[in-house]
């Protein structure tokens, strides 16, 4: 007789994939929290602890895609089940592109060290790793509770984050290219602010995906 349920080694298995998305989104999260620390006050300690938990990151993401493909091989779940698997390894490739772009920061924030930011572009672009904070928890949550309303507001966040960055390169044209000592790190600064855009755009992307997961609609031209 066909099962009419799902078998328990499924659920578990199911569980398990679940968890362990889990533990990926909040070490990407406490990722971020560390960035924006590194970026207030640095410290090499944490320079470290950020290399240590990207590279942590890129391995259990490569293990999870493990998983949900021998998932669906050895399974072969259907429907419901199937779409969640399918959109769980999108989202993952995301949370990777996330915690490279998290290092970038890092490497990023080390290389102007060197020399005296105004106070003004630090301050905004700490703002800036706050509010990508909220994208990427909001993005985490909504994901794996299957919030439809929540993944809807993303986009809308997502313009937020382009007022920022313009705001950044604004003040950086005003400020920092009248100080010839300044302009050499004038790159790292505008890719600091580019990153942290580029991390909310990966938020919005989760957020499409758990549209598309629930409704079979593609947010960005079904109505």
């Amino acid at each position: 007789m066909d099962e009419k349920f799902p078998s328990v080694t499924f659920q578990n298995r199911m569980n398990s994939i679940k968890e362990d998305y889990k533990e990926l989104g909040n070490l990407a999260i406490k990722l971020n929290g560390s960035v924006v620390k590194l970026l207030e006050k640095y410290d090499e300690s944490i320079y470290d602890d950020i290399e240590k938990c990207s590279n942590i990151i890129d391995i259990k993401t490569i293990d999870l895609e493990r998983e949900c493909i021998r998932f669906l091989a050895t399974e072969q779940p259907l429907a419901k089940d199937l779409m969640f698997i399918e959109s769980t390894l999108r989202v993952i490739s995301h949370f990777k592109r996330i915690c490279h772009l998290f290092l970038k920061i890092a490497k990023s924030i080390k290389n102007i060290q060197e020399v005296d930011i105004p106070e003004k572009i630090i301050k905004e672009l700490a703002y800036m790793g706050d509010y990508t904070l909220i994208m990427l928890k909001k993005a985490f949550f909504v994901f794996l509770n299957q919030d439809l309303d929540k993944a809807k507001e993303l986009s809308s966040d997502d313009d937020k984050m382009d007022e920022f960055y313009d705001s950044i390169l604004n003040e950086v044209t005003a400020t920092m290219v009248e100080d010839n000592d300044l302009i050499p790190y004038i790159i790292d600064v505008i890719f600091l602010a580019r990153y942290f855009e580029r991390i909310a755009d990966k938020a919005v992307s989760i957020g499409s995906r758990t549209v598309f997961m629930l409704t079979l609609k593609r947010p960005d031209i079904d109505d």
